[in-house]
């Protein structure tokens, strides 16, 4: 199995305002994401994703049991900490 060939990306930004009034497209929007949230999830799925659900998923999870932090990154702090005499608690 090949993964990657043929595969493109695009990237673009628009004022949504000079097609169509802003609210309507807000309303649009979020009629397609209800119909999305009230599909059927496929076997093994939790559901359909919506952009952004990752994220706030980590943000709430953070925001509970706290940021992790790696080691190395902790003891360069601590390092700083100690040259700058910043406190690091």
């Amino acid at each position: 199995r090949s993964v990657g060939k043929g595969i493109g990306h695009f990237f673009g930004a628009m004022r949504i305002d000079g097609f169509m009034d802003g609210d309507s497209f807000k309303r649009q929007i979020d009629d397609y994401i209800r119909v999305f949230r009230a599909t059927k999830p496929a076997p093994g799925t939790n559901g359909p994703l919506i952009p952004g659900d990752p994220e706030r998923e980590m943000e709430e999870a953070r925001r509970k049991k706290g940021v992790p932090l790696i080691l190395p990154v902790v003891e360069e702090l601590r390092d700083i900490s100690q040259k700058t005499g910043i406190p690091f608690d």
